[in-house]
């Protein structure tokens, strides 16, 4: 629907703020949308997450491959795009970013010569240590509107609804 247009020669009315717009509009309907909802907390989330992890040059993505590499040396590369969600040549190419800046390594398997491990050097292991250290306040601080019985329900709620 289009404004109303202007009388010739009148004045229009000073525009609102996105944020008055914003509040003046009715959300109920996507308020009782678990899919919309996850989405802007998903995107407040990455928002915050840039501005306290700028320094370190991570992104969710590397973040979360780092943490993954960590916690499992050796993953395939295969394994860490379908649990990331991530199209295995979207993950290829972050790889050999990541591999040429010096964070981390690809081995042959031991076992099946085919098959490519993933591991942290020294020098990723150092960078995901750093952004570890930031992720607690990071968490506390995103959560703050929840208590802290709130916050482990969140938690515990979005593992049953995403089970790995």
């Amino acid at each position: 629907m289009s404004p109303k247009p202007l009388r010739p020669g009148a004045k229009s009315a000073p525009q609102k703020s996105a944020q008055q717009t914003e509040k003046s509009l009715d959300l109920r309907a996507l308020q009782r949308t678990p899919g919309f909802m996850l989405r802007l907390a998903q995107l407040k989330f990455f928002e915050g997450f840039y501005e306290e992890f700028a320094a370190l040059g991570l992104t969710p993505a590397t973040y979360a491959i780092f943490a993954v590499i960590r916690d499992n040396p050796g993953v395939p590369p295969s394994s860490l795009a379908s649990l990331l969600r991530l199209r295995l040549p979207n993950l290829i190419k972050i790889l050999n970013e990541l591999e040429s800046s010096g964070f981390i390594r690809r081995n042959r398997s031991k076992s099946d010569r085919r098959a490519v491990e993933l591991m942290l050097t020294p020098k990723g292991a150092k960078l995901i240590a750093e952004g570890a250290r930031l992720t607690e306040p990071y968490n506390r601080k995103m959560l703050a509107p929840l208590s802290e019985a709130e916050q482990r329900t969140l938690l515990e709620l979005l593992n049953r609804m995403l089970p790995f």
